[in-house]
């Protein structure tokens, strides 16, 4: 009977705690990734082949700097609202 009571408690505890985080935006701030640096290209010791980066993307220099973005902006990580024109009538 202890056992089945630790259950429900637990799952109740799992459900309470992942609904937070359903609801919760998390958008991430440009200091974030303003410090990121390049990484050294990878070294391959000797007697071990180097992997195939055929396929790999290439992310482009940046030309100019990221615009500014105002502090009521939406998110990126959500879409932005869409409302699409009634449709029109045929006139007759």
């Amino acid at each position: 009977m202890r056992s089945i009571r630790l259950l429900m408690l637990l799952s109740v505890f799992l459900t309470v705690a992942s609904c937070g985080s359903m609801f919760k935006v998390s958008c991430a701030k440009p200091e974030d990734f303003a410090k990121v640096e390049e990484n050294p290209p990878l070294k391959i010791p000797p007697g071990f082949d180097a992997p195939d980066t055929r396929s790999a993307l290439t992310i482009p220099p940046l030309e100019a700097p990221e615009a500014p973005r105002p502090a009521d902006a939406p998110c990126l990580d959500s879409p932005p609202k869409f409302n699409p024109a009634p449709p029109r009538r045929p006139q007759a």
